[in-house]
């Protein structure tokens, strides 16, 4: 009696290993067991498994799995492909399949195009051959890949966008989908986020307008265009999901591509590419927004002195505290003991990775270090002032000091100036005597300005409290810092590392004329 099989006919195209020429195509695999099957009376398709876009160098493909399933299950009771290739580009794996999973379930296998059927031709699956073209199938696979890998290097060198889905506020152009267009329906959205910044808004208070406003993130936009269901509805704006608008240079058109690969083409782990590999092309596409200002929005929210907590309020040690191994930031924590919270800090790169020690310390240990450190360096530069002020000649200082306080008054007019141009421009949009695109851009121009105004005064106060012995005059002190504040981290402080064993150094500010000053002491043999 004629033994009857029920066949699963698995079909199986990638794209990153270039597979797309016409032989490989669904429909042509499809064909070519079809009319090899087309006189095998003895044999019955149960099912079809398909894998349209998956790579061959690992099994877990879902139409794969399911086959399995079915195999497991007893469903099928052989396997038929175009040739060994459909199954897999692994070496090893398809040896598995082969040599372990036929037998166990007693499976006929059959490769049209390598002339392989197990159950007519037993002694074929012992034929040398076979792990031959296994091997050949693998190179095929990672020679391609490299290939491939190669060309979309080369293509993105030359300013071309390669990727499934365009950024959040841009689509790809439907005359050339290697290139950006703006995204109407979203792109005021972005605008909205960056002009926040340039008033000064936090981080958390745009995620709150954001998320006050029902402005849709980013995923949520996109599932509803594609029609998929990845996230949920009450998906909201976090302060990590303004960070990738506010971040992304793509918003001033620059491309910014490479910047996750896999590890190889059998290995599918994704790791992310250091900065420095990545391949930027500028001037790609229509900036959203203009690269002054998306420069200025880094400058005045992520300089270390602008960061805030989740709370939107600045803590005294934000940017200064670093790992004296590593250089990372210190993370900060908070223990409740007894009702009393107490708060510690350990390494960055320790939390991430383990890569290096703890650094843990208690935020008391360092508040006892600052405050002896700085009130004897404060007796210091007092003394040293007292011992220099006579021979020290500070007309020239003061000229500098006068100049840079006629600047500052004229930088307060323009500002104000500025202020009431952006409040003119409100209200002549209100009684619509502009259009909106015109209100948004004006806005935009005159919030850079202001800015870049506000920075401009900010450096000359700065340079005030540097002007070699001066700068001493700004700080009124009568007696000795009791605590530890913001002001006082800010105004004498550079940088704070901290040893695994709790070892504190202390860079102070100012320590430059410091120094030169215990110079004109010691040329002067005073």
């Amino acid at each position: 009696m004629m033994k009857k099989w029920k066949i699963g006919a698995y079909q199986r195209r990638s794209f990153d290993d270039g597979e797309v020429e016409e032989s490989n195509t669904i429909i042509n695999q499809r064909k070519i067991i079809e009319d090899y099957l087309n006189d095998k009376k003895d044999i019955t398709i149960y099912k079809e498994y398909s894998d349209d876009g998956f790579t061959g160098t690992d099994f877990y493909r879902p139409g794969f799995q399911k086959m399995m399933e079915d195999i497991t299950r007893g469903k099928i009771n052989g396997v038929i492909v175009k040739d060994l290739s459909r199954i897999g580009r692994n070496y090893i794996e398809v040896g598995d399949f082969i040599d372990e999973v036929l037998p166990r379930y007693n499976l006929r296998l059959i490769a049209i195009n390598d002339n392989i059927d197990s159950y007519l031709n037993p002694e074929c699956m012992n034929n040398i051959d076979i792990p031959i073209r296994n091997l050949m199938n693998e190179n095929y696979a990672k020679d391609a890949s490299k290939k491939m890998r190669s060309s979309l290097i080369a293509s993105k060198k030359s300013g071309n966008f390669v990727g499934n889905i365009a950024p959040y506020g841009y689509l790809k152009d439907p005359n050339n989908y290697h290139k950006l267009i703006i995204d109407k329906e979203v792109a005021d959205n972005i605008k909205y986020i960056f002009n926040q910044v340039l008033e000064g808004k936090s981080k958390t208070e745009i995620v709150e307008s954001l998320n006050r406003k029902h402005i849709p993130t980013p995923s949520k936009y996109l599932n509803n265009k594609y029609n998929k269901k990845v996230v949920s509805e009450n998906d909201q704006w976090t302060t990590h999901k303004l960070d990738r608008i506010l971040q992304n240079k793509v918003y001033k058109g620059t491309l910014e591509q490479n910047k996750k690969t896999r590890i190889s083409h059998k290995i599918h782990n994704i790791v992310v590419v250091p900065e420095e590999e990545r391949i930027f092309f500028d001037n790609a596409h229509k900036p959203l927004i203009r690269p002054e200002i998306y420069e200025q929005v880094q400058n005045i929210i992520y300089n270390r002195n602008a960061k805030v907590n989740k709370d939107g309020k600045l803590r005294k040690y934000n940017g200064y505290l670093k790992c004296s191994e590593c250089g990372s930031s210190l993370y900060r924590f908070c223990r409740v003991k007894k009702g009393i919270k107490r708060y510690y800090y350990y390494c960055g790169t320790y939390s991430k990775s383990k890569q290096c020690n703890k650094h843990f310390i208690n935020e008391y240990e360092i508040d006892e270090t600052v405050l002896e450190i700085v009130n004897k360096y404060i007796e210091l530069l007092l003394d040293l002032k007292n011992k220099i002020c006579e021979f020290v000649d500070y007309s020239e200082i003061e000229y500098n000091n006068e100049i840079n306080s006629i600047r500052k008054e004229e930088l307060n007019i323009e500002i104000s100036n500025y202020k009431k141009k952006i409040n003119n421009l409100l209200i002549d949009y209100k009684n619509e005597f502009i259009t909106k695109d015109d209100y948004e851009d004006f806005k935009e121009k005159y919030l850079y300005e202001l800015n870049k105004l506000n920075l401009e005064k900010d450096k000359l106060n700065t340079k005030d409290s540097e002007n070699n012995l001066l700068w001493l005059e700004q700080f009124k002190v009568k007696e000795k810092f009791e605590k530890v504040d913001r002001r006082l981290v800010i105004n004498f402080i550079d940088e704070i590392r901290i040893g695994n064993n709790k070892e504190i150094e202390i860079d102070l500010k100012f320590k430059n004329q410091y120094n030169e000053a215990l110079d004109y002491l010691k040329r002067h043999n005073l």
